[in-house]
Parts: structure tokens; C-alpha cells; sequence
């Protein structure tokens, strides 16, 4: 991934402290316990109608669900206020000002257990994203820094630390190739499926920021922010849909929706084969939902989701370990997930910040 353009050469001056969160508040993790009860049909209706355009006017929602605007909005606000879901913009996280990604392998001692060390894991700021699965490492974990150095002071200084982990061994990201965060079993074939990493000017990082923090964010206030038209903010963020730079959805748990066999799906890409060419095949799939390529022991590294055990052999055996240039499919299955939509980090993300203004 490309490093974030510096603000100051474009015109557009950035505070990173109000980028991110004004005050510094404890994650919300999207659980994929049954602690605060089934999630109702409603409720489902509402999530994929949400997972299809986070920013759906409430109204509009109503009508698509059949029920009364003012339960929509009462359903909605529960699930918020529950860490059921957040609507949030899904976006490369270098437009956020990350350039250092990886996933962190993580074998244990026996003095803890893994759940236990998930929940420390999640707790981290640089931590987005924990698996507890199956297989030789216990847990996973994606680790997103601002630079290779803040990714190796987490690395060495938190998480080897921690009690009763045994081993770490890093997957940096050479290219986060693809995400796609729907998971209502169907792909919708509208030509923008997923998101890929994009170049964009400082005034589109802004409002992908902005839509990051809070996916709803009202388009008068980004254009009060940026000194431009409420219509030129809409046209802008029409633009980076259509280009599948950014996605506003509601980001939800899968093993929450029921998809319990999701898994991570580790490939050796073989010799004369390309990384890049296996990476893009899998984003054919409509079970992948994110894919990356990666330095070490795996090539490309990909997330898939699928309801059951045969749903997700069948998939392995018929379309992933018959792609051209795939050695070797490593699978682990998920038996836990703790899952923050990733969001502006509140501090220096952006270099050279002052405040929002135009130049």
C-alpha cells in the first residue's frame, strides 16, 4: 500500500485530533456471543438492508422493511447501543492514514486461555480484528499502525508480552488487495462489489475520515468543514462509491448473522505463479470477504464466510484448490471473533497537522 500523500502538498491542512474521536473512549467490539439475546427477523432485515448502503434514510428503510419509521429508528439505535453493529465507512486503512498492516500469529502457553487473551488482544487501539480458531495458532490478529515502527513496538512491546502467549510470528501486508464486508449470503451484482485500495486528494481522505468515525455523518457539516458545497461533498462521495474506494455499511460480526463456518484461508502461491493473479481470483468468490497478500508463511491470506461446514468444503474443493497457481490451502475455522470497525485514530495520523481548513 502506498503511504498517505502528505496534507500540506494538496491545499488541505488536517487537525488529526479531531480526526479521529474527541475523547478517548473504550472500543466497541462487535461480539459473537449471545449475551444480549437473538437478534429478532426485524432486526435481520434491517442489517442487510444496511449492509447495502449504511446511509439509507431512515424512512426509505422503514418502507423497504414494512414497519413504522419510528420503530426503525428505535431498532436501529439498540443495535448501535448494543455493539450489534456499527455504520461505519469500509475504506483501504492507508486513506486513513495506516500504512502498516498485519496479521499476528499467536500459538499459547496453557496459562491462559485463548478467549481470555482475545479480549486483551481486542483492547488494543492498533488491534481490529481478533480470531480464535482452530489449527496450530490459536489467535490472529490484525494489527493496523501509521508506520513499520509503531507496527513493531506493538508486535514486540504489547502483544509478545502478554501472559501466556508462547510465540508470534508476522504476515505483514504487502498489499491489502480487497474487502467486502456484505454478508447476507448473495453478492449484489451492481458492478462496485468490494473495495480496493485507491488514490485519492486530501479533501476525499477527509470525508472518508469523517464517514470512518460516523458512517451517517451529515454531508452540511463535511461541507461547513471543507469550505466547499453540500453538493460538491455529495458528488465527491458518489465518486469514490462508484470507484469502490469507500463503502458506508453497517459493519456486523458474521458469526453473529450465523455464518459459522468462517475461516481464515492461508495460500502458498506456486513457483512461476503471481500472488496478485490468485489474490484477484478469489475475489470472484462470493464467500470471500476479505483478501490480502502477505510476506512469510503465506502468499495471500483471505477471509471466508459461509453458513456450515459443507458450504465451506464444497467451496475449498471446487473453486479455491483448483485455482491456477495455488500449492498449498491452509484453513482455520473461527471460534470466536472480536471485530471493530476500523476507525480515524484519534493523534498524529496524518503528518503535519494543524486545523481543517483550505489553503
Amino acid at each position: 500500500m502506498q503511504p498517505p500523500a502528505d496534507p500540506a502538498s494538496a491545499g488541505v491542512r488536517v487537525d488529526a485530533g479531531h480526526i479521529g474521536p474527541e475523547s478517548a473512549e473504550a472500543p466497541r467490539i462487535l461480539r459473537s456471543d449471545q449475551e444480549a439475546g437473538e437478534l429478532t427477523k426485524l432486526d435481520l432485515d434491517l442489517i442487510e438492508q444496511l449492509q447495502l448502503d449504511g446511509r439509507v434514510p431512515y424512512a426509505v428503510l422503514a418502507r423497504r422493511v414494512g414497519v413504522t419509521e419510528k420503530t426503525v429508528r428505535r431498532r436501529v439505535s439498540h443495535l448501535l447501543a448494543e455493539n450489534y453493529i456499527q455504520i461505519s465507512a469500509v475504506t483501504d486503512p492507508a486513506l486513513l492514514g495506516f500504512s502498516a498492516m498485519a496479521i499476528v500469529l499467536l500459538t499459547v502457553d496453557g496459562t491462559r486461555s485463548p478467549a481470555e487473551l482475545a479480549d486483551e488482544l481486542a483492547l488494543l487501539p492498533e488491534v481490529d480484528y481478533v480470531t480464535v480458531t482452530t489449527g496450530p495458532f490459536a489467535l490472529q490478529a490484525e494489527v493496523i499502525c501509521v508506520d513499520g515502527k509503531e507496527l513493531h513496538d506493538v508486535v514486540s512491546g504489547k502483544i509478545r508480552r502478554m501472559s501466556g502467549v508462547r510465540e508470534v510470528e508476522i504476515l505483514p501486508y504487502l498489499r491489502l488487495h480487497y474487502q467486502e464486508a456484505r454478508f447476507a449470503g448473495i453478492r449484489v451484482d451492481d458492478g462496485r462489489a468490494g473495495v480496493r485500495p485507491r488514490a485519492l486528494d486530501d479533501k476525499d481522505r477527509i470525508i472518508i475520515a469523517r464517514l470512518a468515525a460516523n458512517g451517517r455523518a451529515s454531508f452540511r457539516e463535511l461541507s461547513t468543514e471543507l469550505d466547499v458545497s453540500e453538493t460538491m461533498v455529495r458528488q465527491r462521495f458518489s465518486r469514490l462509491v462508484d470507484s469502490a474506494a469507500v463503502r458506508v455499511m453497517c459493519i456486523v460480526n458474521p458469526l453473529r448473522l450465523g455464518f459459522r463456518s468462517t475461516c481464515w484461508v492461508g495460500l502458498k502461491v506456486g513457483q512461476g505463479a503471481k500472488a496478485v493473479e490468485v489474490a484477484e481470483s478469489l475475489t470472484q468468490l462470493s464467500v470471500v470477504s476479505y483478501v490480502a497478500i502477505t510476506a512469510g508463511r503465506f502468499d495471500v491470506l483471505a477471509e471466508m464466510v459461509t453458513v456450515d461446514g459443507e458450504a465451506l468444503l464444497k467451496v475449498l474443493d471446487e473453486q479455491v484448490r483448483s485455482l491456477p497457481g495455488v500449492s498449498v490451502v491452509d484453513t482455520w475455522l473461527y471460534l470466536d471473533l472480536h471485530y471493530k470497525a476500523l476507525q480515524p485514530r484519534q493523534g498524529p495520523v496524518f503528518p503535519h497537522a494543524r486545523d481543517i481548513q483550505t489553503v
